[in-house]
């Protein structure tokens, strides 16, 4: 029951963001700022509890998630524990290097596959 439950709330929470995507127009980067906004808020109202409560690992795999562990890192700190905040900059820049990473591969593969076809 609970892979169903988390199923349901990220495939929930996933359709309502790809609707918000599809209906606004905007751009992919202000959707994802976005949802990490609406996670912080949710956070801050009390009532991520009742969405981890019920999905469990489906909460946090999303945007959502991430920004209550932007609230929490950043409520961690305001008390003097920065270990939280620190955790998830670190998590931040791991990502983000594994995405520069993956797009300067990405890019010299596609440049090898135009000199191939520019020599043929």
């Amino acid at each position: 029951m609970i892979f169903l439950n988390a199923f349901l709330l990220g495939g929930a929470l996933c359709l309502l963001t790809q609707f918000l995507f599809r209906i606004s127009g905007r751009s992919v980067i202000f959707i994802l700022t976005f949802t990490l906004c609406v996670g912080i808020l949710v956070t801050a109202l009390g009532w991520m509890d009742l969405f981890t409560g019920f999905g469990q690992a489906g909460m946090f795999l999303l945007l959502y998630g991430a920004g209550e562990a932007a609230y929490l890192g950043m409520a961690g700190l305001f008390a003097g524990d920065p270990v939280p905040l620190l955790r998830y900059l670190g998590l931040l820049l791991f990502c983000f290097a594994i995405g520069i990473g993956g797009g300067v591969l990405l890019h010299r593969r596609n440049r090898r596959s135009e000199k191939d076809r520019e020599e043929t």
